[in-house]
């Protein structure tokens, strides 16, 4: 792994079955079952084999104050983009393409009211 590769995300909603459904149907993300010593606190997310973050639920809405937006990648920005608004996102900021280099996102809100970037080298 390389220095200032994503290594882990939570994501805090006050509606974790909602976000569990939206993420699942948009990047194909799985679950596991987060439970120290027998109480389940959240479930882990798995993508390609690998444990990537967490889903928790949290006290209260979440608002898009000051924090850390997770861009996470697609190869079809447009198609996540829409299939995300199929599933109750909205969008922040739709498809744009920045520059060859540093490709195209999207900035949406997930329908429990947590923000995410949608990254994809094309447009």
């Amino acid at each position: 792994m390389r220095t200032g590769a994503v290594e882990w995300f939570d994501i805090r909603t006050p509606d974790p079955q909602t976000a569990r459904h939206f993420y699942a149907e948009v990047f194909g993300w799985t679950y596991q079952d987060f439970a120290p010593l027998g109480q389940v606190l959240g479930v882990t997310i798995w993508h390609d084999g690998k444990e990537i973050g967490m889903i928790t639920e949290a006290e209260g809405q979440v608002t898009g104050g000051a924090g850390t937006m997770l861009y996470v990648y697609a190869e079809d920005l447009p198609a996540a983009v829409k299939k995300a608004v199929e599933l109750g996102a909205t969008v922040r900021s739709d498809p744009s393409m920045m520059d060859e280099e540093s490709g195209a996102f999207a900035d949406l809100v997930d329908p429990t009211g947590v923000p995410i970037g949608v990254w994809s080298q094309t447009l």
